[in-house]
């Protein structure tokens, strides 16, 4: 049994690996329908707001973050039409807010926290819609989250995330255009890497959004 499991296995990776390098194939020769690709270089600002508690509290003192400014770049490349891949980093501006869970000898040096983020994916514009400069774009990735603190006892730590965003692109008639999109970045904490008290530490689900406004670039 355990020779046919083995079997097995290198039968759906072998399967697995043709699957993947059809598609590929079969996505670069679409590709090459598009005049020689077309990229967009963006930049944009905005708001990161996360919605979850860090540590949930019986006495409802939760510990969590709290919104603050971010920025983002990002790149993307028009594989075949309406498809575009992305590559996009995001830094955002937070602070944390202590709750009952948290050691109480934890003075600082502050509650500043520096979240950064970088995902890869795909972005879907729907270029056909009625109105001529309006494009609904649709994001799907995903990559990971860098959590940062300057707080006595606390580690930084890196944690996987998707990418699911919506918004607009508003198309001029010359290279710049301007966007806005509301992004949600799911993943999961580790509450070990904070100086808690009382509590057995564990992943602990955090949900973020991501409000931005920008501009492209089309060279």
């Amino acid at each position: 049994m355990k020779r046919i499991s083995i079997i097995e296995r290198v039968t759906a990776r072998r399967a697995v690996g043709l699957v993947l390098g059809a598609a590929i194939l079969a996505t670069s020769a679409q590709a090459q329908e598009v005049e020689g690709g077309r990229w967009r270089v963006g930049a944009s600002a905005g708001a990161w707001v996360p919605f979850s508690s860090l540590i949930k509290s019986a006495d409802s003192f939760d510990t969590r973050l709290a919104a603050g400014p971010a920025f983002s770049l990002e790149a993307r490349y028009l594989a075949v039409e309406p498809v575009s891949v992305y590559v996009s980093g995001t830094v955002a501006f937070g602070t944390i807010r202590l709750g009952s869970a948290i050691r109480p000898d934890v003075v600082g040096p502050s509650n500043q926290v520096v979240v950064a983020g970088g995902t890869a994916g795909v972005v879907l514009t729907a270029s056909d819609w009625p109105g001529e400069h309006i494009q609904p774009t649709l994001r799907l990735g995903g990559g990971f989250k860098w959590y940062s603190f300057d707080l006595t006892g606390a580690d930084s730590q890196l944690r996987p995330t998707a990418d699911i965003g919506v918004g607009f692109r508003g198309v001029g008639v010359g290279p710049i255009d301007v966007s806005a999109e509301v992004r949600y970045l799911p993943s999961s904490f580790d509450q070990g890497r904070l100086p808690t008290r009382g509590i057995a530490p564990q992943d602990q689900r955090q949900s973020d959004l991501l409000f931005s406004i920008g501009f492209g670039i089309r060279p």
